[in-house]
């Protein structure tokens, strides 16, 4: 099913990208590499200006390899499991970096070969304690090599349906570097000696037995890049077939994924061996200091963002070219055009650095308040009014529930039936939302739900008022003041306290009161207020 729901990016998409750079406020071309990347996202999400890779999930699996026995490396295999309950504590250089980036770390053990201390950070996948030493026979067997595979699939399926919209890739496990290296000279057909480096601190005598043992390997096992699955059970590491299946599921579902270092790449290698279009989804972090990464980036078509010596893995050089990644985007929503800013210009040449005509004053971007009781129809006439936006922020006031199947799948099922262009954002904190710069309209669904989560954190329903009230106001006049000072199109959606039913209780009673009061003071500060009824929408003000 994977497979079949990969199709090529939209070229259509990617004309209009370009297209759009040509109206912005500066020379074409001139933001060079960033460019071409906005077109590809553009051509990943079919959609002009494309939606915003953020927020980002960065997939780690993590294996060991039989092969270390041939002494491919000078570390001992028992780094790996420590390595990994290092990021399990937050304390490796990819947590670091993914703080610093907002970015999710999601840990997997796919094929770590020893034994380890559970821990709520490392999802269980084994499927089996590392692979056998491809020197002497098959890596691991096919139905090993599926397996892996399956679970980088629902790694990724997962994080998509909690609401990433960018995958990064990540892994750990000593002497994988031998493995990705005969991955990529399988499937890109060079020679071994071409695309074998140091690794992590191996030396010269080192990477000639490196370069030996691959090249017996591949002699023994004749591996055939048509069949994938079957290169990867002979030559591969269960982490390479994960971070495969993590790359396909990206793939089908329009999600661009962010490649790492050479592990990444040769994953890479096998899934484009599956697919083709796959090619179109992908981005390259990093240049990295080893050849195979060269060559595979070369066959994969691709350009790396960063050139930074890294020879680390993990994932580092995925996210450190992150905010590239979301740069290319966040130009095409936010910079202005020639004719939006004033400036003579557009097309080819000089006209570019014209100095700016006179000021054109722009008109404050309209708030609207949307009330209306349960099925009225005021959260469908509030999407309908942002129809022809090209990107919307649609902020569900929520936090995520990953631990809850069925509340995943309704927020799955309302992405489902939202525009795949607009990016959802699951938080209570309205007032950043707000605050945020650009010219992206935002559309909040709802503040009834917002006030909900309120109560709640206060303890409101059973605590005496004084005691909640204060933090309760300034809550609220954070919130208005936002909604007041924005300067983007908002909507907002809440519940006409006298179009439903609220228990009559003192807690329902109070909590209708603290809706009243809220919807009176946004509806004040907003530009519009409608009201819906029966689908029918009446503007109030």
């Amino acid at each position: 099913m994977t497979l079949k729901a990969i199709t090529p990016a939209s070229a259509a998409a990617v004309a209009r990208a370009a297209e759009l750079h040509t109206q912005l406020t500066k020379p074409p071309g001139s933001l060079g590499v960033l460019e071409g990347l906005g077109g590809k996202l553009a051509g990943i999400a079919d959609a002009c200006p494309p939606p915003l890779p953020t927020p980002a999930t960065i997939g780690v699996f993590a294996g060991d390899h039989g092969v270390c026995a041939q002494g491919v490396t000078p570390w001992p295999q028992e780094v790996t499991v420590q390595m990994l309950m290092n990021m399990a504590q937050g304390g490796a250089a990819i947590n670091v970096l993914a703080r610093q980036l907002g970015a999710r770390v999601v840990i997997t053990d796919v094929g770590v070969a020893t034994d380890h201390p559970a821990h709520d950070a490392i999802r269980d996948g084994n499927v089996r304690r590392g692979t056998a030493d491809f020197t002497v026979g098959p890596a691991m067997t096919l139905d090993q090599a599926r397996s892996a595979v399956a679970i980088g699939i629902r790694t990724a399926e997962q994080a998509i349906s909690e609401g990433a919209r960018c995958l990064l890739t990540g892994e750990m496990g000593i002497g994988n570097t031998t493995p990705s290296s005969a991955l990529v000279a399988v499937f890109t057909g060079t020679d071994p000696a071409a695309v074998i480096g140091r690794g992590a601190g191996a030396d010269e005598a080192m990477v000639a037995t490196k370069t030996r043992v691959v090249t017996e390997a591949l002699a023994l096992h004749q591996p055939d890049p048509a069949d994938p699955l079957a290169v990867l059970a002979a030559i591969g590491g269960l982490e390479h077939a994960a971070l495969a299946g993590f790359i396909l599921a990206g793939a089908a579902h329009r999600v661009p994924v962010v490649l790492d270092g050479l592990i990444a790449c040769s994953a890479a290698c096998a899934a484009v061996a599956w697919s083709p279009s796959v090619r179109d989804y992908l981005v390259s972090g990093h240049a990295g200091a080893e050849p195979g990464i060269t060559v595979a980036l070369a066959h994969l078509g691709l350009q790396p963002l960063v050139d930074l010596g890294l020879r680390l893995g993990e994932g580092t050089g995925a996210v450190l070219a992150l905010p590239l990644v979301e740069a290319a985007a966040r130009v095409m929503h936010e910079m202005a055009t020639f004719s939006s800013a004033g400036v003579s210009g557009g097309g080819e040449g000089p006209a570019h650095t014209a100095a700016p005509a006179a000021a054109v004053p722009s008109e404050r971007p309209k708030t609207t308040l949307v009330l209306g009781g349960a099925r009225s129809g005021k959260s469908h006439w509030a999407e309908q009014q942002l129809a022809d936006a090209p990107a919307v922020d649609y902020v569900a006031t929520s936090q995520p529930r990953p631990e809850d199947p069925e509340w995943v799948a309704r927020v799955q099922a309302h992405r489902n039936r939202r525009p795949q262009h607009w990016q959802t954002i699951e938080t209570l904190d309205l007032v950043d939302v707000l605050a945020r710069p650009g010219r992206v309209p935002v559309l909040v669904d709802c503040l009834t739900l917002w006030l909900t989560h309120q109560f709640d954190a206060l303890g409101a329903w059973d605590r005496p008022e004084p005691e909640w009230r204060p933090a309760l106001d300034r809550a609220l006049d954070a919130l208005v003041e936002a909604v007041a000072d924005t300067g983007r199109r908002v909507l907002l959606v809440s519940n006409e306290v006298g179009s439903g039913v609220v228990p009559p209780t003192p807690s329902g009673r109070l909590f209708q009161d603290e809706l009243g009061r809220l919807n009176s003071r946004v509806a004040a500060r907003c530009d519009h207020v409608v009201l819906c009824t029966a689908g029918i929408p009446q503007q109030l003000k």
